[in-house]
């Protein structure tokens, strides 16, 4: 199951999307990239503030979160 999440940055307050999780459509026989990993932290495209999945105030920075199967 993937997760993309789509975040407000809490240092500029631009809005952005980030995959993590499985995406079902990857060729399982290859190890899955880093950058789907939830410890693998992810910056900002408008100022490039480092954000992870797993910082202890990640959620209040999340505006909607879809789920894939």
């Amino acid at each position: 199951m993937a997760q993309l999440y789509t975040i407000k940055c809490p240092k500029c307050g631009e809005q952005f999307m980030v995959s993590k999780g499985v995406l079902m459509s990857w060729d399982f026989s290859q190890p899955i990239p880093k950058e789907y990993w939830d410890e693998t932290p992810f910056n900002c495209p408008q100022c490039n503030h480092t954000m992870c999945v797993l910082d202890e105030d990640f959620r209040n920075h999340i505006i909607q979160v879809i789920y894939a199967d």
